[in-house]
């Protein structure tokens, strides 16, 4: 039979403190205590006739706990003792269930105490601290209500905490966030994360980015590899609490913090995990921000407390650390075979195929298209996750195709993921569905731009203002752009701007949107234009409308399908000059083909046929230059259009460099004096430096060298880099043939750097050729075989021709190199420049 005891017999808990000094302690340790209907112990003085030694041992030897608070005072020493009061009644209680407190901050603790309590960690008994006798309340009763429940349930007859005063809605237990599949990539994000939840960093770090870009995974990968820095860590899945109200609760049952009767929630946790070294992942916390401003609390009463959170948006709090959680990286054009194989997100999406299923040959050909989804989807980690298992049905091109017209194509999840990433889909839709109407509404406007905008242009087309776009961007389903200096710009990715787009078809105003973004653009590409004649600084102009080119090719299109295309043709006059950018030119060209296929005035058709000749021309396609440039030419002397018949005159004239050197010199000094005396100064550079060019090529190149020099000078004074490089590739040829070697290979070498810098397909390759030739001609053959292989390599991977001017000297290189090196090894060298990523053929150029 068990042992039957009177009610009166409930557990006792015996109190050491100072009595003067922790005198609302001790009330607050008196309170937690009778809150769980235990019975406090508390020597008094004066309260029983003996001697206070005999009586406080007498206390504690008929007590079953043992809670002691310590403040600054070691407390007084009894004649012939040698240790006080307080630490006699620790000493004491060995052997019994010991709860130590220790108040901070205690700047004047005496040496004492200190030493003492030094002692009581080295004997095994850890100790909280406490900063207000409030806080006690919390600390006390949370650990007694673990004691019993761990120590002495079923054995003393002691009561269960009563229960809370309101039940709490039942939380979910939180499971292993993160999935069983390999965790890829992220190095330099778990490095810096890592360093900020080390030592004395932020004690709130928030991963915030749109859904599906992995804050989970690398969160929780970052959680384990610190962990051992910690003395407990624990999780809450946020997003699978249905309000805000289950957040305190479920953050109480994952810190294995129990109910304590009389206390709040928030008390409760903040008692129970100060001071110890707590790490607290809080996943998925957009739909209850709400309740942020607990986490501050509970950050600010707890000592070494740290919370990661991961969030589609920050959580706005004092002190908080936002990551902003990047996209993986996905290969560069120029990257070699050998470098977008390692790329974060080919390597993601081939295993994820390979998980499905599914071995790809990782061949140039695989590997080129893989990169090319990796960059439709973004590098979003979850897009490539649904993608690569689709491998199993599609062949590569195939599922790149449907990736350009369908959500579809990307299928559902593994029936383990949360429900709202199943599919793609269903994970922006969340997103949508927090956001309020206003921040709805404007989220669809902005499905009517192609790529980054300026924030003018959704002032203009969508009625914007600053603080509305600034409040999605905090929602993660814009981001800002960096891509123009200086200027504001921001963007989606391309699935977000997908969902944004089916939005903005369910409004009723998709037309009139699309209406105002043509007209916004068409005025942007006349400015732009403008400022080309007047010969300002080109760099930035040339920024914008690469940065502009989606919304471009947009409005292009738009006008054609609209009846307009006299609206295309002119956006298409104004900004060719500007289009080194070879997706742009090809936008331009496609749209200049379908306005000459509908009914233009005159003056149009030989505005369009004048554009599609340059840009043939830019891209050495020499053939449909001759084709169609003869009619504009002839259109505009007809009319009396100077100007335009020069612009004309500069592409026959360079034709024919080669084949009829004298025409080509009268043609292109006719263009020079016609720029000249119209004071169209960038045409008139254009026009220098094409007579001077075709002046090499008709190796003349003393009266070459003058022209291209101060072509360059002007040039670079312009900011215009496409000018400047290729001029200063056609000056350096002209050393070149004269046997200046030594300024020929600086020269080449600027113009390598120059067009590196800012991307040019078509100048990279020239100057290689430059390079190679000039290695060749110093007898260093190994690498000028190289360099001429990388060469033809970036002309292949860029889809880019061989300019008329530059085909003589590549050929003799070419012959050259053979006749040297034998063909083996020409052939062996060659091809390993080849497959050279950009930034090793660039490594090999500055030898």
């Amino acid at each position: 039979m068990p042992e039957i005891r009177t009610p009166d017999q409930r557990l006792r808990v015996f109190v050491s403190s100072t009595m003067n000094e922790l005198s609302e302690a001790r009330v607050a340790a008196r309170r937690a205590i009778e809150q769980l209907h235990l019975t406090p112990v508390m020597f008094e003085l004066g309260a029983r006739p003996y001697p206070p030694r005999d009586l406080y041992l007498a206390y504690l030897d008929q007590s079953d706990v043992f809670v002691a608070m310590y403040g600054e005072s070691y407390g007084m020493v009894e004649p012939g003792r040698e240790v006080s009061g307080l630490e006699d009644e620790f000493l004491a209680a060995k052997g019994k269930p010991q709860l130590v407190y220790v108040q901070r901050p205690a700047p004047h603790r005496e040496p004492r105490l200190t030493e003492m309590l030094e002692r009581v960690a080295r004997g095994g008994v850890s100790y909280r601290t406490f900063a207000h006798p409030d806080e006690l309340v919390g600390l006390i009763g949370g650990d007694l209500a673990l004691l019993l429940s761990e120590r002495f349930g079923g054995t003393t007859g002691a009561p269960a905490p009563a229960e809370p005063a309101e039940p709490v809605e039942p939380v979910r237990t939180p499971r292993r966030l993160g999935g069983t599949n390999t965790f890829i990539g992220r190095r330099r994000e778990q490095k810096e994360l890592r360093s900020l939840l080390r030592g004395s960093g932020p004690r709130v770090v928030t991963l915030a980015g749109p859904g599906g870009i992995g804050k989970t995974r690398l969160a929780v990968e970052v959680v384990a590899a610190v962990a051992r820095r910690f003395e407990s860590v624990a999780t809450v899945e946020v997003d699978q609490l249905a309000s805000a109200r289950q957040v305190p609760p479920a953050i109480a049952a994952a810190l294995g913090v129990p109910d304590t009767p009389g206390l709040s929630v928030l008390d409760a946790v903040a008692g129970s995990v100060d001071g110890h070294r707590t790490l607290l992942l809080l996943d998925g916390f957009e739909h209850v921000l709400d309740v942020a401003p607990m986490v501050a609390e509970l950050v600010a009463r707890t000592s070494r407390l740290t919370v990661v959170a991961t969030s589609r948006e920050p959580l706005h709090l004092t002190g908080e650390h936002v990551f902003e959680v990047p996209t993986l990286g996905v290969p560069d054009w120029a990257d070699s075979t050998a470098t977008a194989r390692r790329a974060d997100s080919v390597r993601l999406f081939a295993d994820r195929a390979a998980a499905a299923g599914v071995r790809l040959r990782l061949d140039e050909s695989a590997v080129r298209t893989i990169a090319e989804i990796c960059r439709r989807l973004d590098g979003l980690p979850l897009a490539i996750e649904l993608a690569a298992p689709r491998t199993r049905l599609l062949d590569l091109p195939d599922l790149l195709a449907r990736l350009d017209s369908s959500f579809d194509a990307l299928g559902a999840g593994a029936r383990d993921m949360p429900s709202r990433q199943r599919t793609l889909r269903s994970t922006i839709a969340w997103s949508y569905d927090l956001l309020d109407p206003p921040d709805r509404t404007l989220f669809a406007r902005l499905g009517v731009f192609g790529g980054s905008f300026r924030l003018d242009a959704a002032e203009t087309v969508c009625d914007a203002a600053f603080d509305d776009v600034s409040s999605l961007v905090d929602k993660a389903l814009l981001r800002p752009d960096h891509s123009v200096p200086g200027e504001p710009r921001f963007s989606m990715l391309h699935v977000v701007r997908d969902f944004a787009t089916e939005r903005l078809a369910g409004t009723g105003e998709a037309e009139q949107l699309r209406k105002r973004h043509a007209e916004h653009f068409r005025r942007l590409a006349f400015d732009i234009g403008a400022s080309l004649a007047g010969n300002d600084r080109i760099r930035p102009l040339v920024l914008t409308c690469v940065a502009d080119r989606d919304n471009c090719r947009l409005a292009l299109r738009w006008f054609v399908d609209n009846g307009d295309a006299g609206s295309a043709v002119g956006m298409g006059l104004a900004i060719w000059p500007l289009l080194f950018d070879q997706g742009l030119a090809v936008d331009v060209q496609e749209a200049m083909d379908r306005a000459l296929a509908t009914d233009l005035s005159a003056d149009d058709r030989a505005n369009a046929q004048l554009v599609l000749g340059m840009l043939a021309f830019l891209r050495a396609d020499y053939g449909r230059a001759a084709e169609v440039l003869p009619a504009a030419r002839a259109h505009f002397v007809a009319r009396g259009d100077e100007r335009g018949a020069a612009t004309a005159s500069l592409v026959f004239g360079t034709i024919d460099a080669a084949t009829d050197p004298d025409e080509a010199d009268r043609e292109l000094r006719s263009a020079v004096d016609t720029f000249r005396r119209l004071d169209d100064r960038w045409w008139l550079l254009l026009a220098q430096l094409s007579l001077g060019l075709a002046r090499v090529t008709m190796h003349r190149e003393d009266a070459a060298i003058p022209l291209l020099e101060a072509g360059v000078r002007d040039a670079r004074e312009a900011q215009d880099d496409v000018l400047f490089s290729n001029g200063l590739i056609g000056l350096a040829l002209a050393h070149l043939h004269t046997g200046d070697l030594a300024l020929a290979g600086r020269q080449f070498g600027e113009a390598l750097e120059r067009a590196v810098a800012f991307g040019s397909r078509e100048t990279i390759p020239r100057a290689l050729d430059g390079l190679a030739a000039v290695a060749e001609r110093t007898g260093d053959t190994d690498r000028a075989a190289t360099l001429f292989g990388a060469a033809e390599g970036v002309r292949g991977t860029a889809g880019t021709d061989m300019w008329g001017v530059d085909r003589e000297d590549h050929a003799q290189t070419g012959r050259r190199l053979r006749a040297s090196l034998g063909d083996e090894p020409y052939r062996r060298l060659t091809t390993g420049g080849a497959a050279l990523a950009l930034d090793d053929v660039l490594e090999l150029a500055t030898l």
